[in-house]
């Protein structure tokens, strides 16, 4: 008889480490932590690093209120507010402290998605041994790997809104920021993008860091980053991420199914809240595992932690925000 042998990569034996970065934007910190505990078994992680940088009280409190609620949650505070010195020489330490462990990196304006987690774990697992693939992303529209792999469902629906788009970066573009935005909570923008059937990894020379996974083959490659400004440059550690991808001639795998929601880079933030609600993302955020774009079309998939033990007042309630006054 014939043996059948399953090739699929599996990412329970995968255990990484989480380092979410925090420092001013107490509501979307507590929608990122949220969106955490509906999709993801924070089981999974064998540690959870919260950098903090010049947070408030109350930020500090929902770190706090965080840590009673999972285990293995570590919070660590820098100061003074600013990504050098102050965080760059906390991502160094973690990253050398860590050095063998799998990381994820992710921004405190970033809400993850059902199965986000098990997808960027698998797309790890396919290429921690390949030549020229350095680190995975997870695909976020509003990025700059996002603007380029989410071209194609702009070409194919909204091709005259493309057309008329500033052709600026989008670390820069309010509009396209918004405009996205308004695609994604009025107009099923990640269901229109998932039924093109896109290639499962899409392969760029540069990454958005919003949400990234990597091993040590990046960490030697970047450490110690240097504790000084870069001059134009804001995020500087992603600046020297990408200067390590061009030095070595590498690149990074976006996985076009583990879609992740980020709000908004500096500039284009003020911008954004003037016309983008954010009750709207909340609650387009908190119900995806209700969306037919979210369901997993394998009936073996695990499901979501919490998943049909939940009344719908219970589930009601822990969805609702809540902020210290």
């Amino acid at each position: 008889m014939a043996k059948i042998i399953d090739i699929t990569p599996h990412s329970r034996d995968i255990t990484p480490v989480l380092m979410l970065i925090t420092s001013h934007r107490m509501d979307c910190f507590v929608l990122c932590l949220k969106c955490l505990e509906l999709y993801t078994d924070l089981t999974r992680f064998k540690k959870i690093y919260i950098l903090a940088n010049a947070v408030s009280d109350e930020h500090a409190l929902l770190i706090k209120a965080f840590q009673k609620r999972h285990p293995g949650v570590i919070d660590v505070h820098t100061s003074p507010r600013s990504i050098v010195p102050a965080m760059v020489a906390m991502e160094n330490f973690i990253m050398a402290r860590h050095f063998d462990d799998v990381i994820v990196k992710l921004h405190e304006d970033v809400f993850v998605t059902p199965r986000w987690l098990e997808r960027l774990i698998s797309a790890y697992k396919t290429h921690r041994r390949h030549p020229t693939v350095a680190l995975a992303s997870a695909l976020a529209p509003v990025s700059r790997t996002g603007r380029q792999v989410m071209d194609r469902v702009l070409r194919a629906h909204y091709r005259r809104e493309r057309s008329r788009m500033p052709a600026t970066p989008v670390e820069s573009n309010a509009v396209y920021h918004r405009f996205m935005w308004e695609r994604v909570l009025f107009d099923d923008l990640e269901g229109k993008f998932l039924e093109l059937e896109m290639t499962k990894y899409s392969y760029v020379p540069y990454v958005s860091t919003e949400c990234i996974i990597f091993d040590h083959r990046l960490s030697e490659l970047i450490l110690p980053m240097p504790l000084r400004p870069v001059e134009g440059v804001s995020r500087v550690d992603e600046f020297h991420i990408n200067a390590a991808l061009r030095a070595n001639h590498l690149q990074a795998a976006v996985v076009t199914d583990a879609i992740v929601h980020h709000f908004s880079h500096h500039g284009p933030e003020e911008y954004l809240r003037r016309h983008i609600s954010m009750d709207d993302v909340w609650w387009h955020m908190t119900f995806l595992d209700e969306n037919p774009a979210h369901k997993d079309r394998n009936p073996f998939a695990p499901s979501l932690p919490g998943a049909g033990r939940l009344s719908a007042r219970k589930r009601m309630r822990g969805r609702e925000l809540r902020i210290p006054s």
